[in-house]
């Protein structure tokens, strides 16, 4: 009697959902709670709402892969918004009115009811602390002194040799017949590029200056023979996949150099910068990765199949 009264309530407790963790396989959440940042919540609606104003035909679409990666950027610029905010840098009222009115946001503000009202102008301070994250990174981190600039020129000074350098005008059309007309009148009527273009609909000009290692070998081979001035006969060559009848006419040649400091210090102090601003970036992506503790629960979310890179809720575990 003793061994049927115990089999029968672990059968009533497996079919209640107690043995099996049935019962605790519901979310520590309310319904509509999708995701959770440390102690906040992310709603269902507030991201159906995002997904309405901004990928509307990815959601109808239906896109799981895609959805997630959206889902993934929207939790961490939720965490960018935390961090923003324990350090007071959050956008001012009157900063959040100027951007809506500027993009035209504020005319979708007004049709909203007040619950979206909240929930729009939340994204319109997510979009804002783009621009904050950038200015305080730049602003506070990046910094690139005259004598980094002088020291990156002389240990990379092999970056700063200008190879030979041909500029001139190239003349394709399909049309033989229309490519020996053409060069009749650049070469015994001393007509310019202006005219060809205004001449002939089926002629397509181009005028460029390329390093010789930047130019297609067939058209190298023929440049180097001419000189400056010249214009080469109708040539039939193929770049790529396409094959038609090209003139070349050699406007002038500059010899290799090696650039000054000057011509290239702008350009040096923009990429220093891109480093250590990339690097910055990196530095406090990671450090919010690791201070916000994330939790997705995919079984709220209903309008996709979540497979992101945030942890989700899982009741075993539990």
């Amino acid at each position: 009697m003793k061994r049927f009264l115990v089999a029968t309530i672990l059968t009533i407790l497996i079919i209640s959902g107690v043995s099996c963790g049935k019962k605790n396989k519901k979310p520590p959440v309310p319904e509509n709670v999708i995701a959770t940042i440390d102690r906040y919540y992310v709603f269902r609606d507030e991201f159906l709402f995002y997904l309405k104003l901004n990928y509307k035909s990815i959601l109808e679409k239906k896109d799981n892969f895609i959805l997630s990666r959206i889902f993934d950027d929207y939790l961490k610029r939720r965490m960018i918004y935390l961090y923003l905010k324990e350090k007071k840098m959050l956008p001012s009222n009157d900063a959040i009115v100027e951007y809506m009115k500027f993009h035209g946001y504020d005319r979708i503000y007004k049709t909203l009811d007040l619950k979206k009202k909240r929930y729009f102008v939340f994204f319109m301070v997510l979009n804002i602390n783009e621009e904050v994250m950038k200015n305080y990174i730049l602003q506070d981190f990046v910094k690139v002194s005259n004598d980094e600039i002088k020291d990156y020129y002389k240990n990379h000074i092999d970056e700063f040799i200008k190879n030979k350098t041909y500029c001139f005008s190239r003349f394709h059309s399909n049309y033989r017949d229309l490519m020996k007309d053409a060069r009749k009148w650049i070469v015994k009527r001393k007509r310019d590029e202006t005219f060809i273009r205004l001449r002939y609909r089926d002629i397509e000009v181009e005028t460029n200056c390329f390093e010789e290692d930047d130019i297609p070998e067939e058209f190298l081979k023929i440049l180097k023979k001419m000189r400056r001035g010249r214009v080469s006969k109708v040539i039939k060559l193929k770049i790529g996949e396409k094959e038609d009848f090209n003139i070349l006419w050699l406007k002038k040649v500059i010899p290799a150099r090696k650039l000054k400091f000057e011509e290239v210090k702008d350009m040096i102090y923009n990429k220093l910068a891109m480093e250590k601003y990339s690097k910055k970036e990196e530095e406090i992506y990671s450090t919010v990765n690791k201070k916000y503790k994330v939790t997705v629960y995919p079984e709220n979310i209903l309008v996709f199949k979540y497979n992101g890179v945030f942890p989700v809720f899982n009741a075993e575990e539990k």
